[in-house]
């Protein structure tokens, strides 16, 4: 008997070394695939030509070693490429590159639900679906509170979703300028300064502040 279970624990203790080694090549596989993904694009020349190279490499990594970071860079090129059919003046052809996006994101939000960017760039995706027309602007403004809600301190996220707010003002529910007008006061008492940025942000974009000035006042700011 005592042989037995000497022979018991040699085996699982093969087994569970085997399994250690198996993914620490997967975990090695995995970053170099996305390490030669980030030198790629150091280099890139032209996004339409130089993407099915670059989404290799992520889909290697993926494959190798599904992090959630790998998927949420895989769904970030994928939005960059349908953004880019957008600028062409193609929009049509940006709809399959926004739903492998979504697939993407969605997947790296599974395996991260803590984080925030999947969730800002999956709010992307829906604002450019049905491009010009803001078919799905509700749902993108629902992952953009969504990031907000995991990362609440970010000063940069907020200056580029109140932004978004604010430039679909006439889309806004009542609820929805609720918590705008709540969201400015927070992120104000903490940094004076904030409104300031974001008048300039305004400004930088529209080279005019009149616009976002009264909405201001009309959530009584």
């Amino acid at each position: 008997m005592r042989k037995i279970g000497t022979k018991v624990i040699y085996v699982l203790a093969v087994v569970v070394c085997l399994a250690a080694l198996v993914g620490a090549i997967s975990f090695f596989l995995g970053y170099s695939s996305y390490y030669q993904y980030q030198m790629a694009r150091q280099e890139i020349k032209s996004l339409e030509k130089d993407f099915p190279d670059l989404e290799r490499k992520l889909k290697q990594g993926v494959h190798f070693y599904p992090l959630p970071l790998f998927y949420e860079q895989l769904g970030r090129l994928r939005l960059e490429r349908a953004l880019a059919e957008i600028e062409f003046g193609i929009p049509e052809k940006s709809d399959g590159y926004l739903d492998e996006a979504r697939e993407a994101l969605i997947t790296a939000i599974k395996g991260n639900p803590v984080d925030y960017p999947s969730f800002w760039e999956l709010a992307k995706v829906y604002f450019l679906y049905n491009y010009p027309l803001p078919t799905y602007a509700q749902k993108g403004r629902d992952f953009c509170r969504e990031a907000i809600r995991r990362y609440p301190c970010n000063e940069f996220l907020n200056l580029n979703v109140l932004f978004v707010f604010f430039s679909q003002w006439s889309l806004l529910e009542e609820n929805e300028r609720d918590w705008l007008r709540e969201r400015i006061q927070n992120l104000s008492a903490s940094n004076p300064r904030f409104l300031d940025k974001l008048k300039n942000k305004w400004r930088e974009n529209h080279k005019e502040a009149a616009d976002l000035e009264i909405r201001l006042k009309n959530l009584g700011l």
